[in-house]
């Protein structure tokens, strides 16, 4: 997404960052990491750079990395710098000592501002030596630019490739392992991949010197805009196996150069909702993190609209890309949602709404739910119910159940040791909802019933899909 007024780009080639220094480095540039103090990171110190447009803004991000230039080998910093005062002098990035082998480096880092464009540094020379760090040379990631990988190109291969960084011989097996943190240094574990098959190498693998696999692409976008990724790699060689050095990568969606739009369906329509109710399909918008997004609806309303043109919405993309928001019908059973946003075409998506589903079982009159909602652990699929006339009392709950034991979907408001059950009270007509989330895309079956009732109202089931889709 480009434009001659407002310039966006993965890496700015024309500004080249100060090099970084190494305050523990010797007269020679080097650094025994045997004589650092246990617990001790090797500190790469980043300079805080006032030219051209660069100005150090709090939220700007910062990766720092140790590249071996003979293999292209990189070593990623522990954790992201992330500038909470923009007047310090300079910043540390850490390494972890004990994950860098011996040998020369070129330490780098590259700053990322809180519209996600990058520039690079200039690179500083630097010598590890004492180190205990032993196994193969970390894997290589051939799709990665400067040690980032691109949501857009990810989305396109289903993945990021990633190599030994070896010798293989016939009767090698290679198992790979992938895991990762978010931008703020946070584990992901549903992010992690392992092989699920050694590897042995085939007549051209010999050939080109590497066994090769695909981190998927579905486990790369858990770590979302910024995050970072590690992956190794273990070489069972003659009954004994051999551990790679980790390397990193940083997870950038800067270059997403399609808008897309989807809309949860099924939400009852206005004209036949009980009174206590405001029923809303939830639309969500992907694009540039940062940019910001115009949505509109053919009819009906969106919630977070100014009062005085509710049929439009004029938000930003978050760090992830996403924006959320509510259509609300006045009648109508299909309205049509727009978004624009600068350097894309309009998108389009269709919120449909329903009656209500008439049951009369386990105390249930009757419901309606929502479906297809983004599996992003925050939006939403709502189930809206009315009890039966014998059943609205003030201290009368109904029972909601998630019925998929190896769910991963959680009810809203569950307490955390029972996340598939949940008690809810009533509104004064006896109508209510519950709200179902999850972070894996599939098919959750829920039942209601009043609390006490031996019955049960088996829902239809609810999905819950992958966003942005894969091109």
């Amino acid at each position: 997404m480009t434009s001659a007024k407002t310039p966006r780009v993965a890496v700015a080639e024309s500004i080249i960052l100060p090099a970084p220094s190494l305050p523990q480095a010797n007269a020679q540039g080097a650094i025994d990491v045997a004589a650092l103090a246990p617990g001790d990171f090797v500190i790469v110190r980043i300079p805080n750079d006032r030219r051209d447009l660069w100005h150090p803004t709090p939220g700007d991000v910062v990766w720092a990395y140790l590249t071996d230039p003979q293999s292209g080998v990189t070593v990623t910093s522990e954790v992201a710098v992330v500038v909470d005062d923009p007047h310090e002098v300079s910043w540390d990035a850490k390494f972890d000592p004990g994950k860098i082998p011996n040998g020369s480096y070129q330490a780098t880092y590259q700053k990322w501002n809180l519209v996600w464009d990058v520039a690079a540094s200039a690179p500083a020379s630097v010598t590890i030596s004492g180190a205990s760090a032993t196994g193969y040379p970390g894997p290589i990631f051939p799709d990665a630019t400067r040690g980032v990988l691109y949501y857009s190109a990810l989305s396109k291969q289903g993945g990021a490739e990633i190599r030994t960084n070896c010798g293989i011989l016939p009767d090698d097996q290679v198992t790979f392992y992938w895991s990762g943190v978010d931008r703020w240094g946070r584990e992901v574990p549903n992010a992690a991949y392992k092989t699920p098959v050694p590897l042995k190498p085939s007549s051209n693998d010999i050939h080109n010197g590497y066994v090769a696999d695909k981190i998927p692409f579905s486990k790369i976008r858990k770590l979302g805009n910024l995050g970072c990724g590690v992956g190794h790699y273990e070489v069972r060689r003659q009954g004994i196996t051999h551990t790679s050095l980790n390397t990193g990568v940083v997870i950038s969606w800067s270059d997403i150069a399609t808008l897309q739009l989807t809309s949860t369906w099924g939400a009852p329509i206005a004209t036949v909702q009980p009174t206590d109710l405001y029923p809303c399909n939830i639309g969500t918008a992907f694009g540039e993190p940062g940019l910001a997004v115009t949505v509109s609806v053919s009819s009906g309303q969106i919630v977070e609209a100014d009062p005085g043109d509710p049929t439009i919405y004029s938000t930003q993309f978050d760090e992830n890309g996403l924006a959320n928001f509510s259509v609300m019908s006045n009648g109508d059973r299909v309205i049509v949602i727009s978004a624009l946003a600068q350097g894309s075409g309009a998108m389009r998506a269709r919120a449909t709404f329903f009656d209500y589903q008439m049951v009369n079982t386990a105390g249930i009159k009757q419901y309606a739910y929502t479906t297809s909602a983004v599996s992003d652990g925050v939006s939403a699929c709502t189930i809206y119910f009315q009890v039966m006339d014998a059943f609205n009392d003030p201290n009368q709950t109904v029972t909601v159940t998630i019925t998929d034991a190896a769910s991963s979907a959680r009810i809203v408001g569950a307490d955390a040791n029972s996340l598939h059950t949940s008690e809810v009270y009533l509104n004064d007509d006896g109508s209510a909802y519950a709200q179902i989330v999850d972070t894996c895309a599939e098919t959750v079956h829920v039942t209601l019933a009043v609390t006490g009732q031996a019955d049960v109202a088996r829902l239809n089931p609810l999905g819950f899909i992958s966003f942005p889709f894969v091109s």
